[in-house]
């Protein structure tokens, strides 16, 4: 699992070598998942458990709310840091624990008070609305844009969350592949939709490290972008992007998933936060402040604790389950292969 989120906290790093949009760029990760899984199907003859699988609505919208917060995590780590888009994404678990306390009288505790309050706060310093100078509006115009889609793509992990929910019975390779079917249909159809008008971040070699270029306004600066004018570099990027952290990310997944535990899985996930921050920062030279630092640890410790206390009850033993046990997606926390 530590392999697999690790593998995963690197698609930011490969999206800034890439001349191109980041909802293509999640498309082209998304379509890698879902050839791999259909391969590994093939393998194993999962395809007839996937025909004998009942199919609802949930999981219709557990693969398109992936899609959505795929693709918009992938465009905002191309315009704010790939610390801020990590921590911010993973907002999401509270956002489903609310839409889960409304929506299926689930016990809402005390202790996740704590952790909404955490979360909150951790948003709050990341986005630097608190920060040394104190607490005001005043953004940096250079990260507003991408901390506001980062912010939007964890509201979409908190409704895939929730949404997974429903199908607690669905089998965990099940659901993986459908999640990758309709993902790649969500972002399909936002290329679509959009496809003349997509645009891409302008980065120039500074010192050997690939920077946005910001405007007099201070923000950055985007050309239109077709994919006949994909250079050469870019699409051997982009082809390792999706072989490595889409296949190679799930390949690990499926083998953790066997040995892990929903709860330990999730929980585990959120090393992927520190792998961006410290690609962020070993690669493109993106510091956190001291406040930034903490908003990261107050989100995380937010999370984990929501995790936590949103699995302890519900997850069998590891003895009643045995040693091959699998995850199920639907329960409190599913499979963080989703996350990003």
């Amino acid at each position: 699992m530590f392999l697999s989120s690790s593998l995963m906290g690197g698609i930011g790093a490969f999206a800034r070598y890439i001349n191109a949009p980041g909802d293509f760029i999640a498309f082209c990760r998304s379509f890698s998942g879902i050839i791999g899984m259909s391969l590994f199907f093939l393998a194993v003859g999962g395809f007839a458990k996937l025909r004998a699988t009942r199919f609802t609505p949930s999981i219709f919208f557990s693969g398109m709310f992936l899609g959505l917060l795929s693709s918009l995590y992938v465009i905002s780590t191309q315009y704010t840091t790939l610390a801020n888009a990590s921590f911010l994404i993973y907002t999401g678990p509270i956002y489903s624990t609310v839409l889960a306390t409304i929506f299926l009288r689930e016990p809402f505790k005390p202790v996740m008070i704590a952790s909404l309050v955490a979360v909150l706060a951790g948003t709050l310093l990341i986005v630097q609305i608190v920060s040394e100078n104190g607490f005001g509006l005043d953004l940096d115009a250079k990260y507003l844009f991408g901390n506001i889609i980062a912010l939007l793509s964890g509201v979409a992990y908190g409704l895939y969350l929730f949404v997974s929910r429903y199908r607690t019975d669905c089998d965990s390779n099940i659901r993986a592949w459908y999640n990758f079917l309709f993902a790649v249909c969500t972002i399909g159809v936002m290329l679509a939709m959009r496809w003349s008008k997509l645009e891409y971040v302008v980065r120039d070699e500074v010192n050997g490290v690939p920077t946005a270029r910001i405007d007099e306004t201070g923000s950055i600066v985007t050309m239109p972008w077709s994919i006949s004018g994909m250079d050469g570099r870019s699409w051997i990027v982009l082809v390792a992007a999706a072989l490595i952290t889409g296949f190679g990310a799930f390949y690990f997944l499926t083998v953790a998933s066997r040995i892990l535990l929903a709860g330990e899985l999730a929980t585990i996930s959120y090393q992927e936060t520190i792998m961006a921050s410290l690609l962020g920062f070993f690669l493109f030279h993106e510091h956190l402040t001291g406040l930034q630092m903490l908003g990261g640890v107050l989100i995380i410790g937010g999370g984990i604790s929501q995790v936590y206390f949103s699995t302890r009850a519900d997850q069998p033993s590891r003895a009643a389950q045995g040693p091959r046990a699998e995850a199920s997606p639907g329960s409190a926390q599913p499979q963080p292969v989703d996350a990003t």
